[in-house]
């Protein structure tokens, strides 16, 4: 899904967990063109260290690319498992997928 001005946007959604690892890491790849990504983990309900290591897999790789990242993240248990690990700082997270999509399209600053 695009939204517009090169801003591609991954879903993730339900339970994040080992169970599913392959098709979060499906979902996670740069298809080419990006100029940036938004995560938009907005409907997860629930993650475990899986997650965790897809999505710092995935920026490794936009990283390369030299393509942006930003997390939409609205769950409370989600923000505290990317807290407690010590990756708040790693990615740019929004609660807000405006704020997410403006600071993607503009000036990167949260």
């Amino acid at each position: 899904m695009n939204a517009g001005r090169g801003i591609a946007v991954l879903q993730l959604s339900g339970e994040l967990e080992i169970g599913r690892k392959q098709e979060i890491r499906d979902n996670l790849q740069l298809r080419g063109g990006e100029e940036s990504v938004l995560v938009d983990c907005s409907n997860v309900t629930y993650a475990d260290s899986t997650a965790l290591a897809e999505l710092l897999r995935f920026r490794g790789e936009a990283e390369r690319r030299n393509v942006p990242v930003a997390i939409l993240i609205r769950s409370r248990q989600f923000a505290r498992i990317v807290q407690y690990a010590g990756l708040g700082e790693t990615f740019e997270i929004f609660e807000d997928r405006g704020e997410a999509l403006s600071y993607l399209a503009g000036g990167r600053t949260p």
